[in-house]
């Protein structure tokens, strides 16, 4: 699954793109990923997280996208949701049932594109003549990656879900919650998290691997495997002590003390740990003899008891909201927010990913793209099309 991936000798096909300028957008700035360009086929945020790391470091990222099937993420409430996930991307609407669209595609991979990621189901692209095989036909070289919930091969790759479905194959579900209650989940769809940083990985190293060797790769990620390597410690206690893990709320299995604890004002909170004795006796020395550790944080702000308890050497942390982030000195001192202006939505603050790399700037040169935002750009810079040509392509509904 995540892991397997097939390698292609080369065959005489250049590794480098057909364009090696930069797009206009992205003149004098050079991340760490400048000059990589990705053709991004799917929906949802499983897929455009993953390669949102790239735009943030100067990658081109292209959309392919279409006006009759929008992603489920642009429409109604999630409108926010696509454009955060799909900040610093580019946009073109193609009807990949058209033959003409379908040939831009294929001219897109070919001809432009460094490597194509995809998070439809298995059948998706095959059915749309624009699988690996079909694509690495004329691009020997090409790096693809596919990641849907649960892998292109084995009995149940043709399962479509979201990440909720994830969530309990995988067995977080089983895990979260009180071990007196039923299984709750984990909130969020915990697989559209953990799967992209796999996805990420896998295609740095793919990129690279043709950047140093000019063969092609194929990476298969399963989402559910993904997460499912994510609870390692509770599988290798399981086949080594035959221990099986349970529910512990907000407890830890190790853990002195380990738990969230409420604080002054409505829904304020505080999460406490202590892994040793030294830890648990500072604890008490800072709450006091009588050691009602609930009343006392109760009595008191959250990040001032985080201070304090971290003063004391004792791990604590209040729980926050994105009201709180947005004003958090340390966030702020990173620079993990980019204002930034959409067309339709206004102005905005953009998250910037968590890592930074030395000596390479990062962030993002404009919002989400809007449906179709780059069409112009793509038809007549990227592939050359002429006005008249462009025309007839609107006309015949192959940008839709």
């Amino acid at each position: 699954k995540w892991a397997h991936y097939t390698v292609l000798p080369r065959s005489g096909a250049s590794s480098a793109p057909m364009w090696a300028e930069e797009t206009p957008e992205r003149e004098g700035e050079r991340g760490a990923w400048a000059g990589t360009r990705i053709l991004e086929f799917g929906a949802g945020a499983a897929g455009p997280i993953a390669t949102r790391y790239f735009a943030e470091h100067g990658a081109t990222v292209l959309r392919v996208e279409s006006a009759t099937r929008p992603d489920f993420l642009r429409v109604g409430a999630y409108a926010d949701m696509f454009d955060a996930l799909n900040c610093g991307k580019r946009s073109v609407t193609l009807n990949l049932k058209h033959p003409d669209g379908h040939a831009l595609a294929k001219r897109l991979v070919v001809e432009w594109a460094d490597a194509v990621a995809e998070n439809f189901a298995p059948r998706a692209m095959r059915g749309l003549a624009l699988s690996y095989d079909d694509l690495a036909a004329d691009k020997p070289d090409l790096v693809m990656i596919s990641a849907c919930l649960n892998g292109q091969t084995g009995p149940h790759r043709d399962y479509p879900g979201f990440g909720g479905q994830g969530a309990a194959l995988s067995g977080f579900n089983y895990l979260t919650g009180w071990p007196d209650r039923e299984p709750i989940g984990p909130f969020g769809t915990i697989t559209d998290s953990l799967a992209p940083r796999f996805v990420a990985t896998a295609l740095a190293a793919a990129l690279l691997h043709r950047r140093t060797t000019g063969n092609g790769v194929y990476v298969d990620v399963s989402q559910v495997e993904c997460a499912a390597w994510s609870l390692s410690d509770w599988l290798l206690a399981y086949k080594r002590d035959g221990v099986i893990g349970e529910r512990l709320g907000n407890g830890h299995p190790t853990a002195l003390l380990h738990g969230v604890y409420p604080c002054a004002g409505a829904d304020r909170w505080v999460a406490i740990a202590c892994w040793t004795e030294q830890e648990l006796a500072s604890l008490w020395a800072t709450v006091g003899s009588d050691g009602d550790l609930e009343a006392w944080t109760g009595e008191r702000d959250a990040l001032d008891v985080a201070t304090q308890l971290q003063e004391a050497g004792v791990e604590a942390v209040p729980v926050q909201d994105f009201a709180d982030v947005d004003v958090d000195p340390q966030v702020a001192s990173r620079g993990h927010f980019i204002a930034l202006e959409h067309p339709e939505l206004g102005p905005g603050k953009y998250e910037r990913n968590g890592f930074r790399v030395s000596g390479s700037p990062s962030g993002y040169d404009r919002s989400g793209p809007t449906l179709g935002q780059d069409n112009l750009w793509v038809l007549g810079d990227l592939l050359g099309l002429s006005p008249d040509e462009q025309g007839r392509l609107v006309a015949d509904g192959v940008l839709s």
